[in-house]
């Protein structure tokens, strides 16, 4: 058997990789944004009134909730504004998932935390691709009972999670890789979003370049 030659490999490669492209650019289109500035909307009351935005996921999924929380407590708000936000990602910290699962399951790992930290009021935000992991459905519907605001980041068809959540933010694509990327763009619309509202809010008199851009600590 001949082997494929190095052009026709390139040729097939650039062809999937242009397919994975095209595909997720399709869903980026599926974003509400109506229901993302919902979400915004949501997240500045927190700022404004001092309640919490709590985030989490399995997986990628969790990496992209630590990059939403991370940049909500950095980048989004001026460093010299004495004002914080408080924002905690459930999914980093290995010793509490860990005692948790071993001592209750692996499902209660984000109610349990939930439990702990969430206050009637606050946002509740989860990720799940799929939109049917049960630690992520538990996690939520503990959220509902204390009175939170729920969010859901989903793909495929949403599942169960779509369906729970006050707001749902769903990028309709049947493939997980492109609705974690629809979902990273998402977190950074939201971003991009609240820290526009803070800098609205903190200097009312200054006209915020929405196309502003920069590391954490930039002005």
């Amino acid at each position: 058997m001949t082997p494929p030659s190095d052009a026709s490999v390139s040729t097939a490669l650039a062809a999937r990789l242009a397919s994975y492209r095209e595909t997720t650019i399709a869903a980026l289109g599926t974003i509400d944004l109506p229901a993302v500035a919902r979400v915004i909307d949501k997240i500045s009351e927190a700022w404004s009134e001092d309640r919490r935005v709590l985030v989490f996921g399995n997986g990628g999924s969790a990496t992209t909730a630590a990059h939403l929380a991370e940049d909500l407590a950095t980048y989004a708000i001026p460093f010299e504004e004495p004002r914080r936000l408080q924002v905690l990602s459930l999914a980093d910290s290995p010793s509490v998932i860990t005692a948790l699962g071993n001592d209750l399951s692996f499902e209660d790992v984000f109610a349990e935390q939930v439990q702990q930290w969430a206050r009637p009021g606050d946002v509740v935000i989860a990720m799940s691709g799929s939109g049917n992991s049960p630690n992520i459905l538990a996690g939520v519907d503990r959220a509902r009972k204390i009175g939170c605001c729920t969010v859901g980041l989903t793909g495929f068809d949403g599942g169960a999670l779509r369906e729970r959540v006050d707001i749902p933010l769903h990028v309709d694509v049947p493939a997980m890789q492109n609705a974690q990327d629809g979902h990273m763009v998402i977190v950074h619309l939201i971003i991009d979003g609240f820290r526009a509202r803070v800098r609205g809010e903190l200097h009312p008199d200054d006209a915020f370049d929405a196309g502003e851009t920069g590391e954490a600590g930039a002005p």
